[in-house]
Formats: C-alpha cells, structure tokens, sequence
C-alpha cells in the first residue's frame, strides 16, 4: 500500500509540473494556426496526457479512442468458439478464427470428402472498430497491411465476411488496407512513399491530434511555461474546435464521418487536411444522388444525412455535430436526456408543439429521437443498425413505393465542383463501387469541357478513362501524339502519396503491352516503378515484361526484391517457378510453384506450371489431378485441353 501510494502521489507531481506555467497575453497573430504549417509535427496522445488526464480517459472509452488497437482478447469484441466458422460456397474456403494465448489467428481451409486439402494460418495483427458495432481484422506480411476475410458484427454476435468480400468478392488475403482506410480508422501512421499499403509505424487508435491538429508546438510552449490565457484568448499553438467558425467545426467532422468517394485536390493527399483548415481545399466527397423511394445511407456519413436535415439547414449552420455529442465523452457513457434536451432546445412545447399522436408520443416516451433519427441498417456494411443522421419527419408508407432513381454524383462538401473533378469522381466511383458503364458516360462528357484547368490531372484522367473502357488503342494514339520521351522525361514525374502519376505510367505501359510493343511498354513500367518502388504488382509487371523479353537476370531480381518485401506475395512465387521451368531447375521450379499453391490454391498460372512440370517428371497420375483441379476452376481451358492431348486423355 505504501509503494502504490508512493506512486500515486509521484503520478500527480510529475503532472503538476509538467503542466506549471505561466499564462502570458496571446504571442500570436490573430486567427493563424501555427499547427497548420506541414512541418508542424505530430507528437502522440502521450504527450496530451499530463495536462490533460481527464479528457484523456474519457476520450479513451469512445468509439474513436477505441478504433484500432493490437489484436488481443482485451481489444477484441468476439466471441470466438469451436463453431465461429465462416464458409465461402463460391470458394468452398472456410475460415476459422481462434486465440492461441493472447495472439489471434484465422484459419483457411478446404475440405473434400472430410479431408483438408488445403490449410493456411495466418496471423492476425490489429482489429479494427471500437466494437461497439464490427471489429474487422488486419495483418501484416512483412511491413504491408491487408484486411483479413472475417469480421465480427457486435449487434447480432455473428461472423461474417467484411463488406465487399461476399457474394462471390472473397479477395482472401488480397485487400490492401491503404493511406485512405488507414487515416480514417486510426491516427496518422508512417506511410512509405511510393507504396499503396507499406508502413514504417502503425499507431494505435485516432488520438487527440485528429480533431486539434499536430501538437508539437503547443507542447514546447508548455514545456517551456508558456501559454496563453485562454479565458481571454485563442490559443494559435493548438486548434481547439469550438474556437473555429462553425463550418471548420464540422470539418473536422465531416473528414471522416463524410464516407463517400474522395477525390484529392492537385497535390494535396490524405494526410493535407488539419483541423482548422477547409476540407473543401483538399479533397471533395461525392455520393451517388437518387430520387423518389427509400433512402438509405452510408454507415459512417453522418454529415451527408445531417447536412440535409432542417434543423442543420434552418439554424444557419448553428447546428452541428458537437450540438450533440462531446467526443470526449463515449455516446454509452452520455445520459440520453442531454440528447433530447438539444431538440427540446428549439422544440420546447412553448415553441413548436409535436403533432403526432399522444398515444404513439407516449409509446416511445416522448423520445424524438425514436421517430426523427430511427435505426436501419446502411447500405455499405451488414449486420449494423445506426440511428440515421437526418433528422426528419419519417416518409409516408406511400411515398416508399416510388421507383428509386440515380440521378447522378453530386459532391456533398462542394456545390461548385469544377467538371476536371467531377470527371475524376466518376472515374473513381466506377472503379472503385460502381462499374457501370453510365458512370464512365458522364466522366467523358466532364472530361471534354473547356475548363479544365490542369493540364496534368486532365492527361491523367483521360488516360484513366480509356483504360477502364479498355480502349488501349486510343492511349497508345494520345501517348504518341504528346511524345513518350516528353511524357516520361518532364510530365510522369510526381512521386507523391496518391502515386497518381505512377498509375498513369503503368496504364500506358499496359496499353502497349497490349499492342506487342514490348520495348515502349517497358519504359513506362520502369517509370511506374521509379515513382512507386513499394508497388509491388507495379515491379510484378515489370518483372513478367522482362521475361517475355527474354531477359530472365533481371526478370529474375524483380521477383526477389518482391519476396523480400512481401514473402506471401503468391504470383511472384509462380513467376520464380516459371523462370526455373525455363532453366531446367524442375525441383526448385516445383517448390516454388508449391508455395504459391499453398497461399492460393486455386491460382490457375500455378496449376498449369506444375502440371508442366508433372509431365516433365512423367508423373501422368498427378497431371490428371492438376487437370482436374484447373478445369473446376476454368472449364474447357484450352491449356488444360492441350495437357490432356499430350497425355493421351
């Protein structure tokens, strides 16, 4: 009891000085951010703690202090038993989670006829989501993150795949969890230039630095006994929300709880945006527009629906997120009151009576929030029910019958979106939700108006829009015509977060694959892989384009640099086992091309390698097996027939 009492009291003279200073008249100019300067660093939740215990573990308890965390039983949400499997009939996969002491594993498998023909473990690194409706899972093989095929949804205590992984979508192991996944689930992590999903430093769950901008200056001043008198003055070292004109309030907000399809400002990227600075300067949010029949919404865009509701609209944006909610304090741990207070707020009896029936008023207990806000599922995420964040009289059941219309994309955060951008918002909700082919419709008609301004974007996006119509003809025509040594020398030179300019080089370098014309395409393959080094299907295509040039050296060192990087990296095992086959190395070919099969056991190129290598080594009995397996997988291929001629099948 002593020495624990020793420490509690050392605990709060360590605080006590840590946060002893002298408050001063305010040392800045007025209404500039000092942390809003990009070399303004981000120092950690920490570093908030000393001067700030009580908010710190509050904000602890929330959703957001609790999005993301190591997988252990501590963080985790799930109930996982002997029965907690997952089956994929499109796949037949099954997938079975299980602890084994404080380290969280899935379990891949196939069975036939009872017996497993097909086992992969694989270990599960962080959960993400606070649990209080999914914990979805992510690993690492070597330092890039992937989504792991399971999540756990809370509310019905069930397993299920991860939103775009059912109905035949199951990617397994392939998902990249990228810089736009990541900077919304978690703090600002250490993102490795040049990659799509590589990190140096993953933190822990969003922190205090999210909505009040990096802190290092703030905590210098501190350390350094200087602040400002805030009962007097704004403090410019550090952003405090409700200091900010109410619209860059619901910024803040709305960088994250405004999920739609993100298109990024020329040279800006996902980690631009500060609080305190207008989100509309880094990026627009477009969402698909419909008209007539039931409305749905996105989970976790909250500002799209409240941004509609007429008591955001008629209060003059005097009504926004935190009207509602304090993010220091967990929405479980806040008495339902302080939420019906806010509408008794503008709705008081003396003001504007409620009209419904008291009979139905008294069934739901007066609680507006029952009939303004109801609970529904969402459209992008299973297995959820969230209170729906327009508030609003509910629709007549007559009214629902109407067809549902798609009226087209409109920016939610930006009524005046310039046609470059909204050409860009199509082309990345077709290939990133929708690929239908009204969406690329409606991306060229943008694409052709007379004020796009940025010559480089509009270049990329045209180049874009041709490789998602597959028209390869009409980029090799517009690579030509500007010059590929002009393209490659002085306009794909950007090496930045987004790697806009490298996906632009790697378009064209398929393009004139396409056409046979090996060399140029290998040009703009280097250049993908100059501006994206960490991109590893970018050093995959370029390490495949070498060996149909013949040159197996260094074909042969692309593919090893990609098993470094990423050992679980399956088509780089079949292409190693390709080059073996080619060198008459059968064995080394063989054991390549079954470790490829053991991380993905129905990649087809893997099948047809070693069913090569099967009739190499005379083994008749295991060709027809591997013959077996590839024609369950593609019927009547015509490798496979080809096999079967040469066996006498």
């Amino acid at each position: 009891m002593i020495c624990k009492g020793r420490n509690l009291l050392l605990l709060f003279i360590v605080i006590f000085f840590a946060c002893s200073r002298q408050n001063v008249e305010n040392p800045y100019d007025e209404g500039v951010y000092l942390n809003l300067n990009d070399t303004v660093k981000y120092v950690g939740r920490e570093a908030c703690k000393a001067c700030h215990i009580i908010n710190y573990l509050s904000y602890s308890r929330t959703g957001m202090g609790l999005s993301f965390d190591t997988a252990n039983r501590n963080k985790s949400a799930a109930v996982i038993g002997p029965d907690s499997i997952l089956f994929d009939p499109y796949k037949n996969l099954s997938y079975q989670p299980f602890w084994i002491d404080d380290t969280l594993f899935l379990k891949e498998f196939r069975l036939i006829n009872g017996d497993t023909v097909h086992k992969r473990i694989q270990k599960i690194d962080y959960v993400v989501g606070s649990g209080h409706h999914t914990n979805s899972h992510i690993f690492l093989s070597g330092d890039y993150a992937f989504q792991a095929p399971f999540t756990y949804y809370t509310q019905d205590g069930r397993f299920d795949f991860p939103p775009g992984f059912e109905d035949g979508n199951n990617s397994r192991f392939d998902r990249k969890i990228g810089l736009e996944c990541m900077s919304c689930h978690n703090a600002l992590p250490d993102f490795v230039l040049g990659s799509e999903n590589k990190y140096n430093f993953i933190p822990d769950g969003i922190d205090c630095e999210r909505c009040h901008g990096p802190g290092e200056i703030h905590v210098k001043n501190i350390k350094s006994g200087i602040a400002v008198d805030t009962s007097k003055y704004i403090d410019y070292s550090i952003v405090t929300p409700t200091d900010l004109p109410i619209d860059r309030q619901t910024d803040i907000c709305a960088r994250c709880h405004l999920q739609g399809t993100m298109v990024l400002m020329p040279g800006k990227d996902f980690y631009s945006f500060r609080p305190g600075m207008r989100l509309i300067d880094v990026m627009d949010i477009f969402m698909p527009l419909f008209e007539g029949g039931k409305e749905d919404f996105i989970m976790a865009s909250h500002y799209e629906r409240m941004s509609q509701s007429n008591c955001y609209i008629g209060s003059e944006h005097g009504f926004n997120c935190i009207s509602c909610h304090n993010p220091h304090i967990s929405a479980k741990e806040t008495k339902f009151e302080k939420y019906l207070n806010v509408c008794m707020g503008c709705h008081s009896e003396s003001k504007n009576t409620c009209t419904e029936n008291l009979q139905i008023r008294a069934k739901a207990d007066d609680n507006c929030i029952e009939c303004h806000m109801r609970q529904s599922g969402s459209r992008d995420i299973p297995h959820v029910r969230v209170h729906d964040h327009k508030i609003s009289i509910p629709p007549s059941d007559e009214s629902l019958k109407s067809e549902r219309i798609f009226k087209g994309l409109i920016a939610v955060n930006n009524s005046n979106a310039d046609s470059l951008t909204m050409a860009r918002g199509y082309l990345l909700e077709y290939e990133t939700y929708h690929p239908d082919e009204q969406y690329l419709d409606s991306a060229w008609v943008y694409l052709q108006a007379k004020n796009n301004s940025s010559a480089d974007y509009h270049f990329n996006a045209l180049i874009n829009y041709y490789f998602l119509k597959n028209n390869y003809a009409a980029i090799n025509q517009l690579a030509e015509s500007k010059g590929i040594t002009t393209i490659l020398n002085k306009q794909l030179t950007t090496i930045d977060y987004s790697n806009s300019d490298a996906w632009t080089a790697y378009r064209i370098g398929q393009a004139f694959e396409a056409g046979n014309n090996l060399m140029v395409a290998s040009y703009f393959y280097e250049k993908a892989v100059d501006l994206a080094k960490y991109n590893l299907e970018f050093q995959n295509k370029l390490g495949s384009l070498f060996v149909k040039r013949g040159k197996i050296i260094e074909a042969e060192a692309v593919f090893k640099f990609i098993l470094n990087e990423d050992e679980k990296y399956t088509a780089a095992w079949v292409n190693l086992g390709f080059i073996k086959m080619h060198q008459n190395q059968i064995n080394d070919a063989e054991n390549m091309l079954n470790k490829a099969l053991a991380l993905d056991p129905d990649n087809l190129q893997a099948l047809l390698n070693k069913a090569a290598v099967k009739l190499e080594q005379q083994n008749k009995a295991e060709v027809i097996k591997l013959i077996y397996r590839i024609e369950k997988i593609s019927p009547d291929n015509p490798q496979a027939l080809q096999l079967k001629k040469l066996i006498g099948k």
